[in-house]
């Protein structure tokens, strides 16, 4: 019992420390200059050289490093609910703190958001064993279709965001791109990320802990292109959009996008017992009603945008 509520506290505060993370990028984003999703090496050379953001970039990584360490130890039970406090402390504090204004159907698609990342993350553990083998260069060269159906798509829709989100942030009427569109841009890089590290982790495994056949593989590449978008394109959305919209949306899209991506790359089947495969199946299904039901543009006047001119509400 001791040692399930240690590493309950641990999910917690590698969960908090995580969403911390976001509030401080945030604060980065007040300071930088306007960026542009057509200006990626501007993006990332602001992004590198801001002491706030790089602090926060630390502040990620060591939730990062804290969840797998305590979801490792748990049952999903209990981790996935430390999970959504978390998400739902952010939420409230950005409202609360920050001053973010959401309606009765935004607040409805963010808890429909929160109950799907629950029901897709206790689905979890009862499919089929991931593939063991075949995972190197040789292999995905010589059969790229698993990796290009899983990449492709999130590039496409990181690029598409990134290009339309430039062209509606612009002009005195413009209607700027809600958040949730960010969320899903950046949620399926994240989502594909994690799936890399997933990837090094089975291959670090089956090989008896050896570092270079994990060198090659493609997902320490893949892991490192696809969070760099991921970041990247949240600083971005962070500049024009509420932060308790974006990090609900890329929580849920990438959490969604890891279990399509692992489904293709590591073989890992659908549930076949009927409490899993309902609890996905309705996770799945939540998260597409959420979007649906989702604004699609944000609203001006709405606390937290920027627009290059206007100055983001900093929070230190």
């Amino acid at each position: 019992m001791g040692h399930d509520l240690g590493y309950a506290a641990l999910a917690l505060l590698a969960t908090s420390t995580y969403y911390v993370a976001f509030v401080v990028f945030r604060t980065a984003a007040g300071r930088m200059p306007p960026l542009r999703g057509s200006r990626p090496f501007h993006v990332a050379w602001t992004m590198l050289t801001d002491p706030v953001w790089f602090g926060g970039g630390l502040l990620l990584f060591a939730g990062l490093a804290g969840e797998v360490v305590a979801f490792e130890e748990l049952p999903l039970a209990v981790a996935q609910p430390a999970f959504a406090v978390s998400l739902v402390l952010l939420v409230v504090y950005a409202v609360a703190v920050l001053g973010e204004r959401m309606t009765r159907r935004e607040w409805t698609s963010v808890a429909l958001f929160v109950a799907a990342t629950v029901l897709v993350g206790l689905s979890a553990g009862e499919g089929a064993a991931p593939a063991a083998a075949g995972r190197g260069w040789r292999h995905t060269l010589a059969d790229p279709w698993p990796m290009v159906a899983v990449t492709v798509p999130a590039l496409l829709v990181a690029g598409l965001v990134w290009l339309v989100g430039d062209r509606r942030a612009g002009g005195r009427h413009a209607r700027r791109l809600a958040g949730v569109a960010y969320g899903i841009g950046a949620g399926a890089c994240a989502g594909l990320a994690e799936a890399g590290i997933r990837g090094m982790a089975l291959v670090y495994e089956d090989s008896r802990h050896d570092v270079l056949a994990v060198l090659d593989t493609p997902y320490p590449y893949l892991t490192l292109g696809l969070a760099a978008l991921a970041l990247g394109q949240l600083q971005v959305a962070l500049q024009r959009c509420r932060l308790a919209i974006i990090a609900t949306v890329l929580t849920v899209i990438g959490r969604g996008y890891l279990v399509l991506a692992s489904t293709v790359l590591f073989h890992e089947g659908w549930p076949s017992d009927p409490v899993p495969f309902a609890l996905r199946t309705g996770g799945f299904a939540v998260a597409l009603a959420a979007l649906l039901y989702f604004p699609r543009y944000e609203r001006r006047g709405t606390a937290g945008l920027r627009d290059g001119r206007n100055t983001v509400r900093q929070v230190l």
